[in-house]
């Protein structure tokens, strides 16, 4: 499979690294220094120069590209390098684009230009902000089946009612279908056997639908109540995005945004809310504005060291649920320990879908990935796909089936029944099927058969 990518930023960086090991990767940028870079960490060819440039491409060899991703700074040049690229032969094109105006005509701009898909990482940031805000104790959340499937991330306390029992246990409990399919304990990830008993500290990651979900929230003496106000610091493209999936839900909301143009922007887009042309970093601000007031803070700002601050700010204030836009990776392994709730990363969220769109293209013809996401700090992946017709997993129950360690099938979609498989489960033509590993590149359902 080769992959051409235009763009060697973050998100280009973390597809080369991604897709180094399956396809055939050729890098197009201008940028001698980010092209040694990426060189330095993965195995891909470059060609330097404008990705909207025909001799470029051609010297990339884009009309053998099974797949053409244009994920530079600019939608323009996305654009139109794509239009390029389907014309120089390139099977499927991607093209990452932020600008609001371009949003609202994404279905015109794909049948009129031919391109396969069009990806935009501030809205896919917002979609991700207001799953959490839906479940305001979880960690994170990701959605299956429709949004009739949830994965919600939490962390137990010491004084949790579940401590100590097993996985089986808390679902006889529970009594409603609900299944525990991952586990991180002091510094390790696992997916978890019915007889596991779970510890204090544990972070577990929980598939059920809504109605489990909500029993099993009760059960721990948490509130399943989603947010009902929320206060943004920093109105860039995510807050936009966000606003308008919030106010569909009712949120009363209030931004503070220190761009005096960008205000009036957002006041006279969104009359429905409060905006303070004011500095959100400063404290007393925030104190001004009440934000101990609120039920969520989620910090948008451009500099990561501020919205981790301010989010912490947030929970010393008493606010429910803090939610932090960070934009460096690197920075993650030591946020755990900072009491924030909820960090969104926009480079790994796109990178997830641009995989996703990846994977499905390579498996098109026999089980394509519908979702993917990468949880546990990306080392374990949940997926759900399409089973087609011609699979070595068909047809036979789960129990008598091989499956690679770490290994699990989570959950079957057949029709409109949601089915927690069983040992006597059998996956069939049609269904969707999620698959919860910490193995790398499964690419098609027969992938996780020994």
């Amino acid at each position: 499979m080769k992959v051409v990518i235009v763009g060697g930023g973050k998100v280009g960086e973390a597809l080369c690294i991604d897709l180094a090991n399956s396809c055939d990767v050729v890098l197009i940028d201008k940028n001698q220094a980010v092209v040694e870079n990426i060189f330095d960490q993965c195995d891909i060819q470059a060609v330097l120069g404008n990705g909207t440039d025909v001799n470029v491409q051609t010297e990339a060899g884009v009309k053998d590209a099974d797949i053409f991703l244009a994920v530079s700074e600019s939608d323009e040049l996305n654009l139109v390098a794509c239009i390029i690229a389907k014309k120089l032969g390139a099977r499927h094109t991607m093209a990452r684009v932020r600008n609001p105006q371009y949003s609202e005509s994404v279905d015109f701009i794909k049948r009129s230009l031919e391109i396969t898909t069009i990806l935009n990482p501030e809205e896919e940031a917002a979609k991700t902000i207001s799953r959490n805000l839906k479940f305001p104790t979880a960690l994170n959340v990701e959605s299956f089946a429709g949004g009739k499937l949830n994965i919600v991330e939490l962390e137990l306390e010491k004084e949790s009612v579940i401590n100590g029992l097993s996985l089986t246990e808390v679902g006889k409990n529970l009594g409603s279908p609900l299944l525990v399919c991952i586990i991180e304990r002091e510094g390790k990830v696992f997916i978890p056997s019915g007889s596991c008993c779970l510890m204090a500290g544990d972070k577990i990651h929980v598939l059920g639908d809504n109605e489990a979900l909500a029993k099993f929230y009760s059960m721990l003496g948490k509130s399943k109540k989603p947010i009902s106000s929320a206060i943004m610091i920093g109105g860039g493209r995510v807050a936009y995005y966000l606003i308008k999936r919030l106010l569909q839900r009712k949120v009363d909301i209030k931004i503070i945004e220190t761009d005096l143009e960008r205000a009036k922007f957002l006041a006279s887009s969104f009359p429905e809310i409060t905006v303070i042309n004011a500095d959100g970093t400063d404290q007393d601000v925030l104190e001004e504005e009440g934000i101990g007031n609120y039920e969520a803070c989620i910090a948008l700002t451009g500099i990561d060291e501020e919205n981790v601050i301010l989010s912490v700010f947030a929970k010393h204030r008493g606010v429910n649920k803090s939610i932090a836009k960070v934009s460096r990776t690197s920075m993650l392994k030591i946020l755990g320990h900072f009491g924030i709730d909820s960090i969104i990363t926009p480079k790994s969220i796109v990178s997830d879908q641009i995989i996703r769109f990846v994977r499905s293209i390579i498996a098109a013809d026999n089980s394509p990935v519908e979702k993917l996401y990468r949880l546990a700090g990306r080392r374990v992946e949940a997926m759900q796909f399409l089973a087609g017709d011609d699979l070595k997993i068909l047809d036979t129950k789960l129990k008598d089936l091989k499956t690679k360690e770490n290994t699990l099938i989570a959950s079957i979609q057949r029709g409109r029944d949601l089915i927690l498989p069983n040992g006597e489960s059998k996956i069939l033509p049609k269904d969707h099927v999620i698959v919860v590993t910490t193995q790398e590149n499964i690419i098609s359902l027969d992938d996780i058969l020994v």
